[in-house]
């Protein structure tokens, strides 16, 4: 089969919504997905073989639900990796039986736990619970892995950092509100330079609304998109007020003339619909769509609720000391007129001590570290991609690898 990352490169259509589609085919609505999917395992590879019908040459497995956390309210937690790797073996046969050309992509959803200091789950553990799901896909053979409908930056770095353990190519998309951010804040264009920058092969929007609420969504983060863009919209609010395949296939059109590459669907998205959109897009001419490009000189950088945009000759601030409380020094910074504040990192209770207050800093930041340790903490638990200080006093391959592990830029 083709590398899935080269598959990505080109043009691409996934799948629509599973809940949505077997709730019509019978499945309760308040019941648990994954057990009523494996006990009527007919019904699932019925519809994922209409969707193949149709033209997906990617298929999602039905697993948004099928987490630790979440699986808690049904009382099968338990179950949450025999149910993942099962899941995935259903859709992977599905594929190769029905298309053999066709990937596969375990699907990672939101957790319902919010990390420090939002809420009060370590970020070590939403990375640890996602890197669980992810492997237990793997096992189930997946060619790649899909965070799904992210609702948070912190929850996208921990899915990223989760899933790539398992060596497997992971995109991200997100679910953001009216106005293009995310429901803690976070801007959708910071979004995208700190998750291409993690690793991410593929990013763009799920769920959210219809195609043509999106498009203004598509012009603000293509310009800085150096993975290609995936959306999946909704089909509709509900199964009265649906867009008909051909009204869907058209709104989507205008999500390719935009920049996107990878289509699919999400809530209430039929195999009609995906059919519609799959004739568009064999029809559409790629090679005219002209994307406006940011200046390759410019240096992407993002934190927890914005992206910055610099020039090579940005100044620092003088290094600060982490402390629990540092609202006054973190203010400080930001008056000082510099355009990088530098935070000195001298143990791993400092990194852990600056991610709590890190929301509170509105500029991008520069980690100046001696212990390889501590440097490592401060890049994993920020919520963003940060500068590592090349006047750390560390081996220049040590603060190269570490950048490149967690997306930092060595300055």
């Amino acid at each position: 089969m083709e590398d899935p990352l080269s598959r990505l490169c080109k043009p691409l259509l996934t799948d629509g919504a599973a809940k949505t589609n077997l709730w019509l085919d019978g499945m309760p609505m308040y019941s648990c997905p994954a057990q009523w999917m494996l006990e009527n395992p007919d019904r699932v590879q019925k519809m994922q073989r209409c969707f193949l019908q149709a033209g997906s040459q990617l298929l999602c497995t039905p697993t948004a639900q099928a987490d630790a956390d979440s699986l808690k309210q049904w009382d099968q937690q338990q179950n949450s990796d025999d149910y993942n790797e099962r899941l995935a073996r259903l859709t992977v046969e599905s594929c190769r039986e029905a298309n053999p050309h066709a990937l596969a992509a375990g699907v990672i959803a939101p957790l319902q736990l919010q990390a420090e200091p939002f809420g009060e789950t370590p970020f070590f553990d939403l990375i640890n619970l996602y890197a669980r799901q992810a492997f237990a896909l793997k096992r189930g053979g997946v060619d790649l892995l899909l965070a799904d409908t992210m609702t948070t930056l912190s929850q996208s770095r921990a899915a990223i950092l989760g899933c790539r353990q398992t060596g497997l190519p992971v995109m991200v998309t997100m679910n953001v509100e009216e106005d293009g951010e995310t429901c803690m804040g976070s801007d959708l264009v910071s979004a995208l330079i700190t998750c291409q920058k993690l690793g991410a092969v593929a990013f763009g929007l799920s769920c959210c609304d219809r195609p043509e609420k999106l498009y203004g969504h598509i012009e603000e983060i293509a310009p800085y998109a150096k993975v290609p863009i995936i959306v999946r919209p909704r089909a509709g609010e509900d199964f009265d007020k649906l867009l008909s395949p051909q009204e869907m296939a058209e709104q989507m059109k205008g999500l390719l003339q935009r920049g996107t590459t990878i289509l699919g669907g999400c809530c209430y998205t039929t195999p009609e619909h995906i059919e519609a959109i799959g004739q568009m897009m064999r029809t559409f001419d790629f090679s005219a769509v002209r994307r406006q490009r940011e200046d390759e000189d410019t240096i992407l950088m993002a934190g927890a609720t914005e992206p910055y945009f610099l020039d090579e000759y940005f100044e620092q601030t003088e290094p600060v000391y982490c402390r629990r409380d540092m609202s006054d020094e973190l203010l400080e910074l930001e008056e000082s007129g510099a355009d990088v504040a530098t935070i000195r990192i001298e143990t791993v209770d400092d990194a852990y001590n600056f991610a709590l207050n890190a929301h509170m800093l509105h500029m991008p930041v520069s980690f100046y570290s001696d212990s390889e340790e501590a440097l490592e903490m401060a890049l994993l638990m920020y919520n963003g991609c940060a500068f590592v200080d090349s006047r750390s006093e560390l081996d220049e391959q040590v603060l190269d690898a570490l950048a490149k592990g967690y997306g930092a830029t060595v300055r």
